[in-house]
């Protein structure tokens, strides 16, 4: 009896703190139908249903990267009608749901960032900056957005040490961690 319930405490202590996390690849799926003329009022479920996951994944942390989701989250909601009308500005929501994922991936480097050791969490790391790294054409062009490609290009060659051990997997998390809040600094200037 005391093994079943010190089990399910340590259960609900394990997973009651993980946070669910937004799957991006909904607004993928919903931007791919919309090109290609499906149902409009099912996509504009779907993308319904999206909002209120991007405001709960936007209220997961607090900052400058949470703030500027829940408003692209408003922007992606205000263009559900023309969507279900069949009429929506496809550049337009292509470029919201470009900017909502840089801005998640962003949020999600934030968190990893405070959230203590980097090591072991190379996939992680390099999952976010890739998403970041994809939505840089939304972003435009100039030394800015090349100097933010740089320094994502670096967290990317130096994150697979991440999983070693020892005094070099130490030496690449300080880099890592230096180079990612450079570039979340600079993404942050430039949405």
């Amino acid at each position: 009896m005391k093994k079943t319930i010190l089990l399910t405490l340590i259960t609900l202590f394990t997973f009651g703190n993980l946070q669910a996390q937004f799957d991006l690849g909904i607004l993928d799926n919903a931007m791919s139908m919309v090109k290609s003329g499906d149902n409009n009022t099912k996509v504009a479920g779907i993308l319904g249903d999206a909002v209120m996951g991007l405001k709960d994944e936007a209220k997961q942390s607090s900052g400058d990267f949470s703030s500027k989701l829940l408003g692209q989250a408003g922007i992606l909601g205000g263009l559900i009608p023309a969507i279900s009308k069949g009429n929506a500005d496809k550049n337009l929501l292509q470029k919201v749901i470009s900017t909502i994922k840089t801005l998640v991936a962003a949020q999600r480097l934030k968190s990893l960032l405070g959230g203590g050791s980097l090591l072991g969490k190379s996939s992680q790391v390099n999952s976010n900056v890739g998403l970041i790294q994809s939505g840089l054409g939304a972003l435009g062009s100039g030394s800015s957005v090349d100097k933010l490609s740089s320094v994502l290009g670096a967290v990317t060659k130096k994150s697979s040490k991440l999983e070693n051990t020892g005094i070099f997997a130490n030496l690449a998390e300080k880099a890592v961690s230096k180079k990612l809040g450079t570039s979340l600094n600079l993404l942050n200037g430039l949405l």
